[in-house]
């Protein structure tokens, strides 16, 4: 079976001739250029160009040749095999696989679980987290640097500044 990552999401059609614009999920959007194929909603789909401007981008996919096609992906997110994705750092890691771990965070001596991370949207400024808490409450944050977050893929916790996180944290009122 092959392990996905999710590197972004169409947003529309680009003109007439079947480009589409991209909403990046990665660090450095000029990365797509690179991308011979990539999975579209789960099927694999040959890329004939990439162009960028800034961090937008601008795919053109082999038989996706009119507005009509393109706009039959409005919506759907590219994905790419983990085989085929860059070799992080230390201390990096993929939003995608922040998703289902453990948030716990520490101040002092102390930490404290919070709850389990449900998703994650970008916004550009920053990525938004959404959080499951114990008590059953949802909680959203933007995921700063100020955070000092650190993943431990082992145990798939995420750590975080508690002191910060009660700073950025936003829970629902039901």
């Amino acid at each position: 079976m092959i392990d996905l990552i999710t590197i972004g999401q169409i947003t529309k059609p680009q003109g007439v001739r079947g480009e589409v614009k991209v909403k990046s999920m990665t660090d450095d959007p000029s990365r797509f250029c690179v991308l011979k194929t990539v999975y579209v909603a789960g099927r694999l789909m040959r890329i004939s160009g990439v162009r960028t401007n800034g961090s937008d981008v601008y795919i053109k996919f082999a038989g996706v040749d009119d507005r009509n096609a393109a706009e039959e992906l409005r919506g759907k997110f590219i994905e790419i095999d983990r085989a085929a994705a860059v070799p992080l750092d230390d201390g990096e890691f993929f939003i995608a696989d922040l998703i289902g771990s453990t948030l716990v965070s520490r101040w002092q001596d102390r930490q404290e679980e919070v709850g389990t991370v449900r998703s994650v949207q970008s916004f550009g400024a920053a990525d938004v987290f959404t959080v499951k808490c114990g008590s059953g409450k949802e909680m959203t944050f933007a995921f700063v640097k100020a955070l000092n977050a650190e993943y431990s893929a082992e145990s798939n916790i995420l750590y975080v500044d508690g002191v910060r996180l009660r700073e950025v944290a936003v829970y629902d009122e039901d």
